[in-house]
């Protein structure tokens, strides 16, 4: 089976390595107009001259390229009759995400999307604990979301906002390990780290809490910056268990009690601390393409996680609760 990588960034370059470590992925195809890029995984991956070539060749075709492209890109690979993996968000902006779904299902073609916490191993134990009862009536989920440092400014005109571009995988994970959808949201959020992020409509310090069916809460925190590493991990809380992914000796967070262990090489960056679940991420869309497997995060999911974003953005800018179904693709 050969599967195409549109894109050789960070996350591209990531991909193209799990999907060539697969025993079922016969050649991996990669186009990027960037140079340097290219040279990053030329000797993993087969380079294409064109978009169109890497299409022609290809069985399945994941979509990493800059946000912006998305659209175009998806729907270019629904036009080659092709199973596509988009990385988040198909677009900032709701209708075109909208759009791009409908297009998607008129094609008649698959599209799973990025949301990659969803294959994380700790994350399905949690899910399986809240379907089976085993975790009693959820009270509680909580999430940190802390980067190593900030992006470089040049990032921020095309990410979204921080709820939009960091905690929308949380937004995403929420509702898949919940079960529930989210009623409300409301956020706070302030600018600590770096002006860059004042200058660009945006803040690096966040905070929010989703009011869930049936009254569970989900609270978030988020940071640009934590000094002592990568620190992301969700908790769920019930009424029999709690449970934590991302809980170990990995975990960037220093206990102030005497005498407790403290972090022995805390997690760098997302790749590492998410590496199994980007593997099993690319492993489920080969298992996709081939007719083995279901679709584990259909298209609808990147809608559903950007109307939660985008009503946490808008109880920023007012202060106030903002309600998830006030949302709507002709009002953002």
């Amino acid at each position: 089976m050969r599967i195409g990588v549109l894109g050789a960034g960070r996350i591209g370059t990531t991909h193209i390595n799990n999907l060539a470590a697969l025993e079922s992925v016969t050649e991996v195809l990669v186009f990027d107009p960037d140079p340097a890029a290219i040279e990053r995984v030329r000797g993993t991956a087969t380079v294409c001259a064109t978009a169109e070539e890497l299409l022609s060749r290809s069985d399945g075709v994941v979509v990493a390229t800059p946000t912006a492209h998305h659209p175009t890109d998806v729907r270019a690979v629904a036009d080659a009759g092709l199973p596509c993996c988009c990385e988040k968000p198909i677009s900032l902006d709701l209708a075109a995400t909208e759009a791009t779904l409908a297009y998607v299902e008129a094609a008649g073609t698959e599209l799973q999307v990025g949301f990659h916490r969803r294959f994380d191993p700790g994350f399905r134990a949690m899910r399986q604990a809240v379907e089976t009862g085993e975790l009693g009536e959820l009270y509680l989920v909580r999430a940190a979301c802390h980067d190593v440092e900030p992006p470089h400014e040049s990032y921020l005109p095309t990410a979204g906002s921080i709820f939009c571009d960091m905690h929308i995988h949380d937004f995403d994970a929420i509702a898949w390990l919940s079960g529930r959808s989210p009623v409300d949201v409301f956020a706070r959020g302030s600018v600590l780290v770096d002006d860059m992020f004042a200058r660009n409509d945006d803040v690096d310090t966040a905070a929010a809490v989703v009011t869930l069916e049936g009254g569970a809460l989900a609270i978030l925190t988020g940071t640009r910056q934590n000094g002592v590493g990568y620190d992301h991990r969700t908790e769920v809380v019930g009424s029999r268990d709690a449970l934590s992914a991302g809980l170990g000796p990995q975990m960037p967070l220093r206990s102030a009690d005497p005498g407790v262990t403290q972090p022995v090489d805390p997690y760098p960056s997302f790749p590492v601390r998410f590496h199994d679940a980007y593997a099993a991420e690319m492993a489920a869309f080969v298992d996709l393409v081939a007719g083995k497997g279901p679709n584990q995060c259909p298209g609808a999911a990147a809608a559903d996680a950007l109307r939660l974003a985008l009503a946490a953005d808008r109880s920023l800018a007012t202060g106030l609760p903002v309600r998830v179904d006030e949302i709507g693709s002709a009002d953002v």
